[in-house]
């Protein structure tokens, strides 16, 4: 008798963690992202608008001598990358497609942060701190 309880409180936590797993990983993509330079909403581009791809070159501050920084996004069916940056570690370009989620795309040394909400998700980010 014993050893029947055990092997349903096993199937009960494994069932618990699977859909505890499941929510968190499954989520709608984010209907918008939320461009930030040096801390300040500059843009807003509308994920879900089903739009032809495209690309946004960001003028960022400069960290060097040479001049301004940028960091170029394409857009396309609901995601969004960092395609490339003159950044010296090119970390946010390493990242790849983002399409939502808990991530922010960031490009520490251009001061670029994206955010993506609206996918329903409820873990949205409410405010970005400069």
């Amino acid at each position: 008798m014993k050893t029947n309880k055990f092997w349903i409180f096993v199937f009960g936590g494994v069932v618990l963690v699977a859909s505890v797993a499941a929510v968190l990983l499954w989520r709608t993509p984010a209907t918008y992202a939320r461009i930030y330079k040096d801390g300040e909403l500059t843009e807003t581009v509308n994920l879900a608008a089903g739009t032809e791809p495209f690309g946004l070159l960001v003028e960022c501050g400069n960290y060097d001598t040479s001049g301004k920084n940028f960091n170029y996004l394409e857009v396309e069916h609901g995601r969004m990358r960092v395609s490339s940056a003159d950044c010296p570690d090119g970390i946010c370009i390493r990242q790849g497609w983002v399409s939502g989620g808990l991530l922010p795309i960031v490009c520490l040394p251009n001061r670029l942060v994206v955010t993506f909400d609206g996918g329903g998700s409820g873990l949205d980010v409410d405010a970005v701190a400069g």
